[in-house]
């Protein structure tokens, strides 16, 4: 414990997002007499701010800094979030969308995001996970003591975008959807077939955005953006507000399911202070359910042929779904192609040209060859494809990842130690978060007040 008749030196001024300590706490301890004790230092930084600032000066006053008072812990990042804001710690830093459409946006429709894009079917509402689409209007319900800088809202920041990945995985969804269309019989469409899209977020959610006729998409993004985050939601999340007129739309009559995922989900995180871990784990209805569901049937979509094995969280769902009896396999989502020899109709619609399996139309129908999950036979033999599609020999086996669990399959997978939190600086005292550290290495600076590395 430092003494306040002792003379005040500034070792350090730390002016960085995320570094607890506010600015105008070092700005009124800069402006101080080098001779100045450490008494009266603190009173010039609080003449500069008024009372009103006292409780926050107080959490970060040179006598409160010592390690024996602070700590460092982890807490869940998106418990933090949603706390104090989906850019805590970094609260004068913003995102930027790669691909912002120019498109008209209904700014309103951000605050109706959870609800139109949640699942048709009510029962499969129990797998949705809603988190990223209810962070643009979410407001935060406590101010970080050491760290009162305001933070805009994102909803105030987001914009729609539209790339040509998503373009392509919007016609690959539409050409997946065709064929399930194409076997529907005098009951409807068939719904034993499960898909699992597993594609970075914006080109997953715009893969189910062009199967929705025949699929209802359940969205399971359990992560908010960040300006540092490992993952890239911000961009998955305009991705969303682009599509989210064509989820809102009603479809009559049941669908078969559809499961989207974010591949960057388990990102590397190199653990330093340049990145935010909003990093999560999927979660899927277990074998039962599905089975339970008339589910007999379980494609794994995944971004292209190179990709054989399925992501490390998925392992425990994906074999005890095989255990289970049900029939799972593999497809890339770039097997599907325009065809180059096809003329383009008179009448076509802006979604030209059509997308097909194996790149042609007379190929389209080589799909239930090679998952033989029983459409009626073809009045036209279909061609094989000549692409390279090693994922239809797909078959899940059991192996050690950081999310083997033995617990029933369908339970939220464990995760690695540290795994999607943030270390944050607590008061001991009282409990109170004072703001968010993130750089894990180095010490509470005692005379910046701030966590340095």
């Amino acid at each position: 414990m430092s003494r306040l008749d002792e003379p005040f030196e500034r070792a350090e001024v730390l002016d960085k997002p995320g570094i607890v300590g506010a600015r105008w706490w070092h700005k009124g301890l800069t402006e101080a007499p080098k001779d100045a004790s450490r008494r009266s230092a603190i009173m010039v930084a609080l003449g500069a701010v008024g009372l009103a600032g006292f409780a926050a000066a107080i959490a970060v006053a040179a006598d409160g800094c010592s390690d024996d008072e602070h700590e460092v812990q982890r807490k869940r990042a998106l418990d933090m979030q949603r706390t104090f804001g989906w850019s805590f710690g970094a609260a004068q830093e913003s995102v930027t969308f790669d691909g912002e459409s120019k498109k008209p946006f209904d700014q309103a429709a951000i605050a109706r995001m959870a609800t139109d894009l949640r699942p048709g079917d009510e029962a499969l509402r129990a797998y949705y996970v809603p988190a990223l689409f209810e962070s643009p209007s979410a407001v935060p319900t406590l101010v970080a003591q050491g760290d009162p800088a305001p933070i805009t809202p994102l909803g105030n920041v987001l914009r729609p975008i539209f790339t040509a990945a998503m373009e392509r995985a919007y016609r690959s969804g539409k050409a997946l959807a065709s064929l399930l269309l194409a076997a529907r019989t005098a009951s409807g469409l068939r719904r034993d077939i499960a898909v699992i899209v597993d594609l970075d977020g914006p080109e997953s959610v715009a893969f189910a955005a062009g199967a929705a006729e025949a699929f209802d998409p359940v969205f399971t993004f359990d992560n908010w953006p960040h300006p540092r985050g490992v993952v890239k939601a911000h961009q998955t999340l305009a991705a969303a507000a682009y599509y989210q007129p064509l989820f809102a739309r009603p479809h009559p009559g049941p669908r078969a399911t559809l499961f989207v995922l974010d591949r960057q989900r388990l990102s590397p995180y190199s653990d330093d202070a340049t990145q935010f871990d909003n990093r999560h784990v999927a979660r899927l209805p277990s074998a039962d359910a599905l089975w339970d569901r008339g589910v007999r049937h379980v494609l794994y979509v995944v971004p292209t042929e190179a990709n054989t094995t399925e992501s490390d969280d998925l392992n425990d769902d994906l074999v005890a779904y095989r255990m289970r009896q049900l029939r799972v396999g593999m497809m890339a989502a770039s097997v599907f192609a325009p065809d180059l020899t096809e003329a383009r109709p008179a009448d076509a619609t802006e979604d030209w040209p059509p997308y097909y399996y194996g790149g042609s139309a007379r190929s389209h129908g080589w799909f239930w060859v090679d998952y033989p999950w029983g459409p009626p036979p073809p009045k036209q033999a279909p061609v094989e494809p000549a692409v390279r599609r090693p994922g239809r020999s797909y078959a899940p086996a059991a192996r050690a990842t950081p999310f083997s669990t033995s617990s029933a399959a369908g339970a939220t997978p464990p995760s690695p130690t540290g795994f999607g939190t943030v270390p944050v600086v607590v008061a001991l005292g009282t409990g109170a978060i004072l703001g968010a550290a993130l750089s894990r290495s180095g010490s509470w600076n005692r005379a910046s007040g701030g966590y340095g590395g």
